[in-house]
């Protein structure tokens, strides 16, 4: 197991969520009632934030996978990582479509399930790609399905211009963000734990010599 991997990956998760859940909390606080522009700004980095919330938590899904074999030493890494796994591969999936990568069969279903998203093309203006990728969040959310049993997570389609919808949307990203924040702090001191650390006063001549040695070279894609 590539401890000093899962240290990082869950470290560098964690201060990507951690920062982008904060500043979302925090976002317009104590302003006077913004004007449009400003409103348009505001919500543009609402979904900015949102968007990066939900692509760390999939991150720290991905490491979540590779570190299983602590959950035996570590129990309570196990039981969080139960309490999340359902949430991990709604994310992971919306991250796959949507945030890390958009796939044309989702902007295909977009236009279909929201027609009106054919008004938002053309003008490359704020308002209207927020409103396009708004519209693309709720497909996304939407298409998560088991063809036996429904969507995967909510018991009713997501309509987020709907209020109720859509705080049971943002309440779950919510809820998952802060879960998954105890997981990948937790996670990565444990691994820590495992990682072999040199004497960074002896063996700092040694340790020079090899990063001067460094060759890079292009890092070839491995599968998930």
């Amino acid at each position: 197991m590539n401890y000093r991997y899962i240290c990082t990956a869950a470290k560098i998760s964690y201060l990507g969520l951690r920062t982008a859940h904060n500043a979302a909390g925090r976002l317009g606080h104590g302003e006077e009632e913004p004007n449009m522009e400003r409103a348009v700004e505001l919500y543009c980095l609402r979904l900015l934030y949102f968007r990066h919330i939900m692509l760390e938590i999939a991150n720290i899904a991905d490491v979540a996978s590779t570190a299983r074999a602590l959950y035996k030493d570590h129990p309570e890494l196990g039981e969080l990582h139960g309490e999340l796994s359902q949430a991990f591969e709604f994310f992971k999936y919306i991250r796959n479509k949507y945030v890390g990568h958009l796939v044309p069969e989702l902007v295909d279903k977009t236009f279909e399930w929201l027609p009106q998203s054919f008004s938002t093309l053309g003008d490359v203006d704020e308002s209207n790609a927020l409103i396009l990728s708004w519209f693309v969040l709720e497909t996304v959310i939407n298409t998560y399905t088991d063809p036996s049993t429904g969507h995967r997570v909510f018991d009713t389609e997501t309509d987020l211009n709907y209020p109720p919808d859509q705080i049971r949307f943002f309440d779950y990203l919510g809820e998952t963000a802060e879960k998954a924040m105890v997981y990948a702090e937790l996670l990565s001191k444990v691994a820590a734990t495992y990682v072999e650390v040199p004497d960074m006063k002896e063996e700092w001549f040694k340790l020079a010599m090899q990063a001067g040695a460094t060759e890079f070279s292009y890092l070839a894609k491995k599968g998930r």
